[in-house]
């Protein structure tokens, strides 16, 4: 059977260097990693509200919002009336946004292709497959 500590390690080790180079990137970019993780989830779910992201990202309205309100200073959000619920408004990516969010797509494929050097499509997919499950098995616990 395998080492379960040092397979743990490896994965904490690759997450880690992962998470390393997405800092690096965001920080290029002038957001912190809260305003990366909303600037991804508004430009890839349009039209959404404060309250759907603070949902999505299981963090307080009042830490959700702060996060917009500093986006909206960034100019890389607007916040625009709400037709189904005059109290909310809805989050809005602008050009700025969108040009910020396709850098940070183009970062994630330059990691993935980096991470991914000399495995054949059969064993990306296969990573994938294990990597799915793995989360699968831990989510919730």
């Amino acid at each position: 059977m395998i080492d379960d500590g040092m397979v743990a390690r490896q994965l904490l080790q690759l997450a880690r260097r992962i998470k390393q180079r997405r800092n690096r990137h965001i920080q290029d970019l002038d957001l912190t990693i809260g305003q990366g993780d909303a600037l991804k989830y508004f430009a890839e779910n349009p039209n959404q509200t404060i309250a759907t992201f603070k949902d999505y990202q299981g963090i307080t309205h009042q830490t959700a919002r702060v996060i917009v309100q500093h986006m909206v200073a960034l100019g890389v959000v607007t916040l625009t009336a709400n037709p189904q619920d005059g109290r909310s408004k809805l989050v809005v990516v602008t050009p700025l946004g969108l040009s910020k969010y396709a850098q940070l797509t183009k970062h994630g494929w330059r990691t993935s292709e980096e991470l991914f050097a000399g495995f054949t499509a059969a064993e990306q997919q296969q990573f994938l497959a294990l990597a799915r499950r793995a989360n699968a098995n831990l989510e919730g616990k």
